[in-house]
Order: C-alpha cells, then structure tokens, then sequence
C-alpha cells in the first residue's frame, strides 16, 4: 500500500488539523487514516523524528495496546505522508478526545481518571515517551459499552537534542512522570469543574513539582 501513490481528492475525509501536520481518512482503508506534514518549517523534521521513533518501538516489541500504530510511509497525490492506525468507536466516527469528554460531559470524569490512571502506568511501564501530552494529543476510544480505552494519537516520541541518555531507563522513568505530572496539572487547570484527583493521577508517587520555578531535568 505505502508503495503505489494514493489519490487524495477534494472531498477525502479530513480527520483533525494541527500545527504539524492534517490528518486524512485512508480512501481505500477505512481502519488507516493518512497524516500529511503542514507547511511549517518543522513539520519535515517532527514527522522524521516520529518514524524514527516508531522503529524504535518496533524493533523492540514494545506495548502499542494504547497508541495509534505507525504502518509506514506514503506517497499521496498531496505529497508524502505517514499511515497510522485510524482511531474510532464502534459507530464508525472518530473517537472524540479527551478534552472533548472533560468539557462537555463531567458525568464521565470519574470513569476518565480511572482510564487515565491506567494509560499513565502504562507509559511509565513500558518506558515509553511522549513529548507532547495533552487532550487533544488523546482519544476516549468506545468499542463497546464493556470495552473503552484512552489512546494516544499523536506526540509519540522525544523531541529533544540530546536523547543519548534515554539508554538509561531510570533516565526514561524521570521524563515520563514529570512530562505526565504536568500534563495531569495542565488538565486540571484547563478543566477546573472536572474532579480530577492528584493522588490517583500522578506518578512518581511524589507532590507534583512546578517547573516553572524548580530547576530540573526536562
């Protein structure tokens, strides 16, 4: 599939835009959808550093239950892109995100951190990063009335000069839970009428240190 050229007409499905990259259904596939890098100066690089990363997952057999799987490049008729693993509920539609859900349906907040409590152990379990959490970047994904995940979507990887010392996974434990820390802040910042409870969200098992005024690693 990655090798023939795919033709994206005017009326393909666009999935989500963002700053990086759009987001297309697969007109062939409707279980892929297609990302496209933006104009943006930066677009080029962060999707060579996601494939990079995503080979690294790979060839390590890493855990995926919980991350849109990267299948592979593509040559479009809009330029090349990238094939993940589409995301959507049983309905078909795209699985709404996370900030979708805390905003407008606070009767599952309660159901949410106990998913979001899970996803968190799982990055940190599996030694994976992400360096762009936030709700947006995650999907409540509803299979069944029995079977819904939090999926991550998008921001797989580290985007940082130096990465030499991710060999190290006491390094790799440190970033995930401050990256994660900050991102449960960020939430309940964001959604201050959402209950979102520190001591069942946080990792680390440690008070939420401020970056803004503490020097330490990133």
């Amino acid at each position: 599939m990655s090798q023939n050229l795919i033709n994206l007409p005017s009326d393909c499905q666009i999935i989500g835009r963002g700053l990086f990259c759009s987001c297309y259904l697969h007109p062939e596939d409707n279980s892929i959808c297609i990302k496209l890098p933006t104009t943006h100066k930066k677009a080029r690089k962060r999707q060579k550093a996601d494939e990079a990363y995503y080979r690294k997952l790979h060839q390590n057999k890493a855990d995926l239950t919980y991350i849109s799987d990267y299948l592979g490049s593509c040559q479009t008729t809009l330029g090349s892109g990238q094939l993940y693993q589409y995301i959507k509920d049983s309905n078909g539609q795209t699985s709404k995100t996370l900030n979708h859900y805390l905003s407008n349906y606070s009767k599952t907040t309660e159901e949410l951190c106990t998913h979001l409590a899970k996803l968190g152990r799982y990055l940190l379990e599996n030694h994976i990063l992400v360096s762009d959490l936030h709700g947006n970047n995650i999907v409540f994904q509803h299979l069944n009335k029995n079977s819904k995940k939090l999926m991550i979507v998008d921001g797989i990887g580290d985007r940082v000069i130096f990465t030499a010392l991710n060999f190290f996974n006491s390094i790799k434990e440190g970033k995930i839970i401050r990256r994660w820390n900050r991102f449960i802040k960020r939430l309940q910042d964001d959604h201050p009428s959402a209950s979102l409870p520190k001591e069942k969200l946080y990792l680390g098992g440690e008070p939420f240190i401020d970056t803004k005024t503490t020097k330490i690693a990133r």
